[in-house]
């Protein structure tokens, strides 16, 4: 799994990083990518995704 976000459509709510604070984190008005997920953590961030209101994360196998 390859985790993206999409910083021009982020609006930084913060959901992302509340679920998955070992890849996800706010920083400024957007949120970034700071580790790719393990293995372990692919559902989490399934989920995150699966929320951002904005659509702003992408995840390619």
């Amino acid at each position: 799994m390859y985790v993206t976000i999409d910083p021009a459509r982020c609006i930084a709510c913060g959901m992302c990083a509340y679920t998955v604070p070992e890849v996800f984190r706010i920083e400024g008005k957007a949120s970034t990518v700071i580790a790719q997920p393990e293995k372990s953590r692919e559902s989490r961030v399934r989920t995150a995704a699966n929320g951002c209101p904005v659509n702003a994360i992408s995840i390619e196998k």
